[in-house]
Formats: structure tokens, C-alpha cells, sequence
């Protein structure tokens, strides 16, 4: 096969780096370009020593921008971006007669209503009528779309582990519900590199607290892809907190109000659901009635699915855990690339995780 050649652009941030890493081990795929503004002209093990053993992306330097030759010569660029960032990207790509796909870990094509994406990042899109033409990511809930596409939005990792473990009970048609509250834990690098006071070391460690209880940014895409699945479902609750550990996410996910208690097997037909819908899924694991821990899938590229009927509160309960930098952002986009240049989902992602 062809070998795909790749620019990243925020390639210095949390996922850029991993993203590094992941395609170094990928057999089709080198990386051309990688843009810093912060560490330009500087050689990228330089800067970050978990590089240095990288074999087939170890003598790159960061750039600045994007030349006519990168521009050209690019099958597929990845933008690991901050909100408002990634569009002027593509904006400027689109502009320079660029020919290749596009994958943004970054948040500005996942909505598809422009008026949301305005009330929820408080900015203006100025790239509405590419919107569209970007497919949402979620490969094991999307990929004929993405196997098909151009453009893709990387899916947040909060929206990953909630909508994996969410939509085969959504499925339910059956199944009736009150309400959806998802209760998340990140570990502290889903908050990237910048420097704040609550993610220092004395402030984070022995340490637990929620954040953006009301508000997060991750709400309407959750929505947005829930409605999808069920138009049962109009607004959740969703609650993130942080972790004094590196990487990972546990979500608890409530629904309750449901109607369990009348329909006959339910318990049955959850777990066949769970089946039927990942059973040829190879990063998905459906546990059942085991309550999966952030240690099963550090490292690795996977997500871990329980749930438990609670009868006596008609409550349906559901865990999930991820790796927040690996499914939930640079794992999934290779992933993703991998579909969209038909090879197989696996390729650079055999990972077999940390040491417990």
C-alpha cells in the first residue's frame, strides 16, 4: 500500500505527542510536518524525551506552519487544536488547494448546529457550510460514514465513554426513562499542557472535585448524538470531575425513572443489545454485571462496558472506562484513519496497556 504521509498541527500538545507516537508504530504511515509555535525550529526529542525512542518519526522538528510542499504532499492532516483554532486550519488549508482528509481532535465540527457551537465555546463559526461535509468519529457507532469520508470530527472523550456505554440501551425501543445523569472522572492530562493552579501538583494530589457542573462544553454533542440513537432523549445531566491519576475516565451513568420492572427480561435483553451491537467490535469489551476499573484499559485503545438493573429504584446503572488520550482522542484518530484508508482498525493499536 501507499504510504500515507501526515501533518499534524498542535502536534506539541498532549495528544500530538501520542499521536506520534502511535503512527512511529503504524506500518503505512509517516508523519511529514509537525507544527509548534512554541517549540519551533526545535527537534522534537529534544523537547520531549518519551520521543527519543521513536524509529521511523524520530529526526522531526517542530514548524511553525504549514509549507506549500506539506500542503501538497499531505494525505491526511490532524489537528490537535484548542476550540476556534481548528477551523481557521482548515480554512487556510481549504484556501491553499488542499487535497487530502481531515481529522480535528479538536471541537469545532462536532456540533452540527452552528447556533450551539456558539452558545456553548462563545465563539462565531466561520466555516458553517463545511459543517456537513464532517463526519462524526465514533467508529464503532459510525463507520460506514467514516470509511466513506473526507472530513472527520474526533469525538470528545467524555461523549466517547458515555455514548459507547449509552447507546445500546438507547436502542431499547421499549424502554422508557425520566432522566440521564452522567457522573465522569478524568484523570488530570484530559486537561492538556497549560499551566492553572488547580491541576499543580499539591493542589491535584490526595485530591478530588468536580468542575463545570452546569455547563460543559460536552453536553450538546452528547446530546446531539444521544437524539440520534433515541428520540427519547432530550437533555442529560452530566457532571465531570478530576482525578489525582495521569490518564483514564470513569463514567457512572444513571437512568432512571425507567419502566424495568415491566418488562419481562430486560436484564436479558440489555446484555443481548450490548452483544449484538459490539460483538464484532475488537476495542469494545461488554463485561455484564463486572464494574470495570481505569487500570483494565490505561494504555490500550479500548473501552470496558458494565451495567446492573437496580429494581428496587428502577434505575438502569452503567460504567464505562477509557483512556481519555488513547480512545478518547489520539487512539480513536488513528482509528478513524485507518477507515478512511481502508486498512484494518487495529493497524498502530496494539497496545497492551500499562503495568498494574
Amino acid at each position: 500500500m501507499k504510504e500515507i504521509k501526515i501533518s499534524i498541527a498542535g502536534a506539541s500538545g498532549i495528544t500530538g505527542i501520542e499521536l506520534l507516537k502511535i503512527i512511529d508504530k503504524h506500518k503505512y504511515s509517516r508523519v511529514i510536518a509537525a507544527l509548534s509555535r512554541t517549540f519551533d525550529g526545535k527537534k522534537i526529542s529534544s523537547v520531549f524525551k518519551n520521543t527519543l525512542n521513536l524509529k521511523n518519526n524520530n529526526n522531526i522538528f517542530f514548524k511553525d506552519f504549514f509549507s506549500s510542499s506539506d500542503i501538497k504532499e499531505s494525505d491526511l492532516v490532524f489537528l490537535c487544536l484548542p476550540p476556534g483554532k481548528s477551523m481557521e486550519y482548515v480554512k487556510y488549508l481549504i484556501e491553499n488547494d488542499y487535497k487530502g482528509k481531515i481529522i480535528d481532535l479538536g471541537s469545532d465540527f462536532r456540533l452540527n448546529n452552528p447556533e450551539d457551537y456558539e452558545e456553548w465555546y462563545g465563539n462565531k463559526h466561520i466555516l458553517k457550510e463545511m459543517l456537513p461535509r464532517f463526519v462524526y468519529g465514533l467508529p464503532e457507532l459510525n463507520k460506514k460514514a467514516i470509511k466513506n469520508a473526507d472530513y472527520v470530527a474526533n469525538p470528545g472523550c467524555y461523549p466517547t465513554s458515555a455514548i459507547l456505554a449509552l447507546a445500546p440501551v438507547m436502542a431499547l425501543k421499549d424502554l422508557k426513562f425520566g432522566s440521564v445523569i452522567i457522573d465522569s472522572k478524568s484523570g488530570v492530562s484530559g486537561a492538556g499542557r497549560k499551566l492553572k493552579e488547580e491541576y499543580l501538583f499539591l493542589n491535584i494530589s490526595e485530591n478530588f472535585f468536580a468542575y463545570s457542573p452546569l455547563k460543559h462544553r460536552h453536553i450538546p454533542e452528547m446530546e446531539q448524538e444521544l437524539r440520534k440513537i433515541s428520540g427519547s432523549v432530550d437533555k442529560i445531566s452530566f457532571i465531570p470531575h478530576l482525578l489525582p491519576v495521569n490518564r483514564g475516565i470513569f463514567t457512572t451513568i444513571y437512568i432512571g425513572g425507567t419502566n424495568i420492572t415491566e418488562i419481562t427480561g430486560i436484564t436479558d435483553r440489555i446484555k443481548t443489545s450490548y452483544n449484538n451491537l459490539y460483538k464484532n467490535e475488537v476495542f469494545i469489551k461488554f463485561i455484564e454485571g463486572d464494574i470495570p476499573r481505569i487500570s483494565d484499559v490505561s494504555g490500550t485503545n479500548s473501552a470496558h462496558i458494565g451495567f446492573m438493573a437496580d429494581y428496587r429504584t428502577s434505575t438502569i446503572k452503567i460504567f464505562s472506562v477509557i483512556d481519555n488520550i488513547l480512545k478518547g482522542a489520539s487512539g480513536q484518530a488513528v482509528q478513524n484513519m485507518n477507515l478512511m484508508f481502508n486498512l484494518s482498525e487495529e493497524e498502530g493499536l496494539d497496545m497492551q496497556g500499562t503495568c498494574n
